[in-house]
């Protein structure tokens, strides 16, 4: 089983939301599958132009040449895509709307009714199984009011089938979680959850309800993590 994730944060490597990405693909490594991280910032990806080439003049293949090439081809042979973004203005970065944008030559452009009145265009991947989603996500606000706008964008995107989503309301913390003892102490639990979750979306397709309610409930008191993150823009 091939996994590809998708690290949108500007920071890549170094940004907070690597911090769960890691843990994630470190159980789906443990349950047998092939990982591949693609560092959005580290890529040349334009903004899509709107020309509709890849459906009319040449179906498929984008006007740009760029690295979103290569990276279509590993879309489509993954079965598994982990999409990991920071929450900016209650939506995915700049970098991966504009991935998101540029998978358009995987699609065609005929309109096809789905179940319950939905509408979607017809993918060019022939696999006969789908390709499964997962969303992970982090903001400095804690709870999980913020992440509605993305989740409906991801449940949109998949018609109703996103396998995981993995959200965490306080990620102003993660920056610090490999330095500090008390913090890696008072994660244990959480980043075995999501090793777990890895596991569970490669065995069984999505993440078990005892696993979920672990990654739902917030590491740190709500007034405790609101006051310390207010201190800090002061220092």
């Amino acid at each position: 089983m091939k996994i590809l994730a998708i690290n949108g944060s500007p920071r890549g490597i170094n940004g907070n939301t690597e911090v769960l990405l890691e843990q994630f693909l470190i159980g789906c490594e443990e349950a047998g599958a092939e990982k591949e991280t693609i560092y959005l910032n580290r890529k040349h990806i334009n903004h899509c132009s709107g020309c509709f080439s890849c459906w009319t003049k040449t179906p498929g293949k984008c006007i740009h040449k760029d690295d979103m090439e290569d990276l279509l081809l590993k879309v489509s042979m993954a079965d598994i895509i982990v999409y990991a973004t920071p929450l900016y203005y209650f939506t995915v970065t700049g970098l991966m709307k504009d991935f998101m944008d540029r998978t358009l030559p995987l699609f065609k452009g005929e309109i096809l009714k789905c179940d319950d009145n939905k509408y979607g265009h017809p993918s060019r991947n022939k696999k006969q199984s789908p390709t499964k989603t997962v969303l992970i996500s982090n903001c400095g606000f804690p709870g999980k009011y913020n992440f509605s706008g993305l989740l409906e964008t991801f449940n949109v995107m998949t018609n109703g089938n996103l396998s995981g989503s993995i959200l965490f309301g306080q990620g102003g913390a993660l920056g610090n979680v490999r330095q500090d003892a008390n913090l890696k102490e008072l994660f244990k639990p959480y980043f075995s959850a999501l090793r777990s979750a890895g596991k569970e979306i490669v065995t069984s397709g999505y993440i078990s309800n005892e696993t979920q309610l672990i990654l739902d409930t917030n590491i740190i008191d709500s007034e405790t993590y609101i006051k310390n993150a207010n201190k800090n823009w002061h220092n």
